[in-house]
């Protein structure tokens, strides 16, 4: 065999060696009005905010600590909101959805929800009860990593859908 070619498999298995592969625990999606451009500008600003935020074995998350306050100062938009069941326009209109979506995933993935609630008015993105309304300060969705191994958020937005996934990194190695 070649030096060159040698050495070019060498690489290959060496690049291979150790990486990090992820397994998909828990997902869950929702589709929006792509056309609602302040809101889709708070869904981009939550999602950003929790995509690869990495939760250790035994570690709560919160989402109102990881997104923090839905302000004008820091990007948020005004959107429609719920308050005491009455629409009303707010600055981050929209970060329930992601947090919802969230949610469902970490439900899927089978972590321990310490804390969530429901919206005062019926939201159209799930179904009844599967919602988890969240107000910087005063209410929250915290979870807890009840596996022993640490888990990521990867979430992203594709055209109409926002996606959350809870995947377990694993190390496999393919040499």
């Amino acid at each position: 065999m070649k030096k060159s070619k040698l050495l070019l498999i060498l690489c290959f298995s060496i690049m291979f060696t150790n990486t990090t592969f992820a397994n998909n625990l828990g997902r869950f999606s929702t589709k929006f009005n792509i056309n609602n451009t302040p809101r889709v500008e708070n869904l981009k600003l939550a999602t950003n905010a929790i995509n690869g935020k990495v939760i250790e074995p035994g570690a709560v998350f919160s989402y109102n600590e990881t997104v923090g306050p839905t302000t004008e100062e820091r990007g948020f938009k005004k959107s429609k909101i719920f308050v005491d069941g009455k629409e009303k326009e707010g600055f981050g209109g929209g970060v329930c959805q992601i947090s919802s979506t969230l949610y469902n995933a970490a439900l899927n993935a089978g972590m321990e929800i310490i804390e969530r609630h429901k919206h005062s008015k019926d939201v159209a993105y799930v179904e009844e009860n599967k919602d988890a309304a969240t107000s910087y300060g005063v209410i929250d969705l915290k979870f807890k990593n009840t596996h022993k191994y640490p888990v990521v958020i990867n979430a992203f937005i594709q055209e109409n859908t926002v996606t959350v996934e809870i995947l377990n990194p694993t190390h496999l190695s393919r040499v």
